[in-house]
């Protein structure tokens, strides 16, 4: 059965369960009740906890401090990000459009988050998110009404529940160092670990082999039908050995005829005979390579008379075709009877230019040479250098002179689960060996370690993240409105209390529905663009 059905029938099954035991009074029994899908326990136990961090008081008010600019600034950046994501929008293929459960950060919902290492980063995000504001309610002299923990099937973490009368009563700037602390907390405690994970273990890790490692295999494609599989290590093809850096311009075979691959599968050598050829990974709708015929999994055999027999001819037959023109093609597709490629009836194909397609879709220049759409990988898996594989992991940045290049790098370093590169997993993490001080360590002990640093990283960003948005009832939502209520009163400084709340309320939930939309447009515009 589907995994993401599973979660979802254990989900539905803890939900009419607690709801049957919340309405028979027996979670009021034990101090619990439900808030949405889940039940909160509270407890007074822990308060003399708080009560002693909170007793270096300088400190936490220059935390507090630090914490409203990190939000500000994240806030900021949210936004623009989401608003630039929402002019995108209109290019994505409904095919490649998020779905909902891509959405949802939750371990077991989401397909991306595993869910051992989900679980960890979440209940390490909840904790330090609530226990920074319970902190900063006892520093700013309001009770701590209630500690708890929080489940929806397991424990999800930990909240700290404020006296809410006393916490409207107060001053802003002690309200406001409330709200900030949490999110401030998780993105703080997020570049810790990620410092951690890149600099401290990553690190400390080098490859056994130099050979590519297979990071990605197309489903129905050669390599998944001869059985070779993501973490494989390509050491040789036709017993050609295949180096460093030099997979995409193997040449040892026509496309459509057998070659024998060998390949470490963790410690051990392995061989498979793979139908050779460039293989076509992907393709969007409306481009030339979809309206020619051309489907994922086909093996490209000639382009504009060019026999294709790896990546690097491939991108040479391309470049010499003028944009614009019309050549012909032909291509091979699976005969799951014969379980044999046949012709697939591809005859031409028209090609656009790159440079016009990239200022229409992107906005920005590109060479102006033939541009088909579609992507591709030789026997249908893509590979990765192993020293690559570590570098993206713990030199992020390494290189970066714009401004532009460390966005890029830093959106693609949160991304690595959708590479396939967190978490590390065998055999893929069989093929590095930790060094170092971490030598004593044995190599599925190094990457659970590693993993969970990064994992406790990803999760306290998008924790940090999604709270620091001005949308309430996320904690950037009560920041927000309390500026925009000092904002308020400066500008109309005749205004009764009540019609001030009027204004500032107004504006809040028209800034709350706004994040709404642009988050929802994500799912919703490429699907009826």
């Amino acid at each position: 059965m589907d995994g993401l059905l599973i979660a979802l029938l254990i989900i539905a099954a803890y939900i009419i369960i607690a709801f049957l035991l919340n309405k028979k009074g027996i979670l009021a029994k034990f101090n619990m009740s439900m808030w949405g899908p889940f039940i909160m326990w509270r407890t007074s136990r822990g308060r003399d906890l708080i009560d002693r961090l909170a007793i270096p008081q300088r400190f936490w008010k220059g935390y507090a401090a630090l914490g409203k600019g990190i939000v500000v600034v994240v806030m900021a950046a949210i936004m623009a990000l989401l608003i630039w994501e929402a002019f995108l929008v209109s290019n994505i293929p409904a095919e490649q459009a998020p779905s909902l459960d891509m959405l949802i950060g939750l371990p077991g919902i989401n397909p991306i988050i595993p869910i051992g290492y989900g679980i960890l980063g979440l209940v390490v995000a909840v904790v330090i998110h609530e226990f920074a504001h319970g902190i900063l309610t006892v520093v700013g002299k309001m009770k701590v009404k209630a500690l708890g923990i929080v489940l929806m099937v397991v424990p999800m973490g930990a909240f700290v529940e404020p006296d809410e009368e006393a916490l409207e009563k107060v001053d802003k700037k002690k309200r406001t160092s409330v709200y900030a602390v949490g999110p401030a907390t998780n993105i703080i405690a997020a570049l810790v670990c990620a410092f951690l994970f890149s600099s401290v273990m990553v690190s400390s890790a080098e490859p056994i082999r130099d050979n590519p490692a297979i990071v990605t295999v197309l489903d129905g494609g050669p390599a998944d039908l001869a059985g070779l599989r993501y973490g494989d290590q390509i050491v040789s093809i036709n017993g050609v050995e295949v180096p460093n850096g030099g997979y995409a311009d193997v040449n040892v075979a026509d496309p459509n005829t057998t070659v024998t691959v060998s390949y470490y599968h963790g410690k051990e050598l392995r061989q498979a005979d793979v139908v050779s050829g460039v293989v076509i990974t992907a393709t969007s709708e409306g481009l030339p390579a979809a309206d020619a015929g051309l489907k994922p999994g086909m093996i490209l055999a000639t382009l504009n008379g060019t026999v294709i027999r790896s990546e690097s001819e491939f991108r040479s037959a391309l470049l010499m075709v003028p944009p614009g023109s019309t050549v012909p093609i032909s291509a091979f597709v699976y005969n799951a009877t014969s379980e044999m490629y046949v012709d697939a009836g591809v005859t031409n194909i028209t090609t656009i230019s790159k440079n016009d397609y990239y200022q229409r879709v992107y906005g920005q220049s590109a060479e102006n040479i033939s541009f088909m759409g579609v992507n591709t990988a030789y026997l249908g898996a893509g590979t990765s250098d192993p020293q690559v594989i570590l570098d993206v992991m713990a030199h992020p940045f390494a290189g970066d002179s714009t401004v532009d290049q460390f966005v890029y790098d830093l959106l693609y370093y949160i991304a690595l689960p959708f590479y396939g590169l967190q978490p590390l997993s065998s055999p893929l993490s069989e093929i590095f060996v930790p060094t170092g001080i971490f030598a004593w360590m044995p190599t599925d002990v190094f990457w659970i370690v590693a993993n969970s640093l990064y994992w406790i990283f990803w999760i306290n960003l998008m924790v940090g993240i999604t709270n620091a948005m001005p949308a309430i009832p996320l904690d950037g939502g009560f920041l927000y409105r309390d500026w925009i209520d000092s904002i308020v009163a400066r500008a109309k400084r005749g205004l009764g209390q009540k019609e001030r709340d009027r204004y500032v309320n107004s504006i809040v939930m028209t800034t709350s529905l706004f994040v709404l939309f642009l988050i929802m447009w994500q799912l919703i515009g490429p699907r009826v663009l």
